[in-house]
């Protein structure tokens, strides 16, 4: 798409489009991609291996509800620039929101996955709570548009391509680092389990968690019935492990574990469609 196409949809198209509709006008495309197969067979190849104990009849309806939510989250994702105050705290209420604001002198390390809406929770909670975040980010091809929205409440962003050096400025200086930390990682990452599954997971949360020792908060926005969401933050406690090669590995499979308890209580939410385990032995994607 060219630069005036993406100024359209992140402009007028998000401001009059209603928040509270995206996910019924997300059913129409969600339908297209799962019909055209795109991502199709990966989805259901994931949910078989992660959740091969249910029917495959559930099985496949999660697959099909979890399309519906990622077209909902980039149906949403151009309307959040445009939000006021009152419909931000309608849209998005947060569980234990002191823990933000109460962040000290040491910062905070921020953790989450593609789960939910996971723009709007990083957008909002920092909004709600008043103390900004320097978030992580792929940069993308749409011309700025997904920057703009994601700085528009104050945030400020961190390529991953700079993610390491910034980050650790950051953390040294008691800044607040918020990232996603669920996409499949290379054979030099670390390996926990999730789902009964070996799965290399990220390794730099954990290292900096523990060798900088800011406060880690996890939190996932989960959409309720009425299209609105709850995120409920909780600490994921590090102070007993050593800055070692075992720390590391503890610390990361606390963060997994946190994360699979909010996708097992909500499966259709988190996103699927991506290789995960490309990386596991014995697993391929056809």
């Amino acid at each position: 798409m060219n630069a005036a196409l993406w100024r359209l949809l992140f402009g007028p198209v998000g401001r009059i489009l209603p928040f509270r509709f995206c996910g019924v006008i997300a059913r129409l495309p969600a339908w297209g991609a799962w019909l055209l197969g795109i991502r199709r067979e990966i989805t259901l190849r994931n949910l078989d291996m992660a959740l091969g104990n249910l029917p495959a009849s559930e099985r496949k309806r999660i697959a099909r509800r979890s399309f519906i939510n990622l077209f909902t989250v980039y149906l949403e994702l151009l309307t959040l620039r445009h939000l006021g105050d009152d419909e931000l705290h309608r849209r998005l209420r947060i569980v234990n929101i002191e823990l933000l604001r109460e962040i000290g002198e040491g910062g905070a390390l921020l953790l989450s996955g593609h789960f939910g809406n996971w723009e709007l929770l990083a957008l909002g909670a920092a909004a709600i709570a008043g103390r900004p975040f320097s978030v992580i980010v792929k940069e993308q091809r749409d011309y700025g548009q997904l920057a703009r929205m994601r700085t528009a409440r104050g945030n400020t962003l961190i390529p991953t391509s700079r993610a390491a050096r910034e980050a650790t400025t950051l953390l040294r200086s008691g800044g607040i680092v918020a990232l996603l930390s669920d996409q499949a990682a290379a054979e030099h990452d670390v390996l926990v389990d999730m789902f009964g599954l070996p799965t290399y997971t990220f390794a730099a949360p954990a290292r900096l968690a523990l060798r900088y020792r800011p406060r880690v908060i996890a939190g996932y926005a989960v959409r309720q019935p009425d299209g609105n969401y709850l995120v409920e933050l909780r600490e994921i406690p590090h102070d007993d492990l050593p800055d070692a090669p075992e720390g590391v590995r503890i610390f990361t499979q606390r963060y997994v574990d946190d994360l699979t308890a909010a996708i097992r209580r909500h499966p259709e939410q988190w996103v699927w469609q991506h290789r995960k385990w490309k990386h596991t032995p014995g697993v391929r994607y056809d």
